[in-house]
């Protein structure tokens, strides 16, 4: 039994599949604009972390070689760095031997000796004693 239509045409097939192509269109549109925005925050998030970390790398640390206050730029440091820090100008040759340790550091070990070639993540207080042996 038919319905009464009042006094309106159905809509033929061809016209309810268009609109129903045009509604799919519009849902997968809305469906990828919330997926970009679902995205957006996180890709924000490691933006923002590459700054800090970037910006981090450009701080100046304090730290103390052989009982003196000294500042580096980072939180990394070489043992050619700290030598340079204990001994300025201190020329390097074959009789010359330099042994490091040091402690509270912010790398793991926190506490080691450190040998040429070596380096060490520092903090703000992070301990250096620095020796020189003149071999003759």
């Amino acid at each position: 039994m038919d319905t009464p239509h009042n006094g309106a045409e159905p809509p033929d097939r061809e016209t309810l599949v268009e609109h129903a192509l045009e509604h799919l269109k519009n849902a997968e549109h809305d469906l990828e604009q919330a997926e970009a925005a679902e995205h957006r925050p996180e890709a924000e998030v490691r933006e923002a972390t590459q700054e800090i970390e970037e910006a981090l790398k450009h701080r100046n640390t304090e730290i103390v070689v052989n009982s003196r206050p000294r500042e580096i730029e980072g939180d990394e440091v070489s043992f050619e760095q700290i030598v340079q820090l204990a001994f300025p100008g201190g020329a390097a040759d074959q009789n010359t031997v330099y042994s490091m340790t040091y402690r509270k550091a912010a790398s793991h070990p926190h506490a080691g000796e450190l040998g040429p070639g070596g380096k060490v993540e520092v903090k703000k207080g992070t301990i250096f004693i620095v020796t020189r042996t003149v071999r003759s």
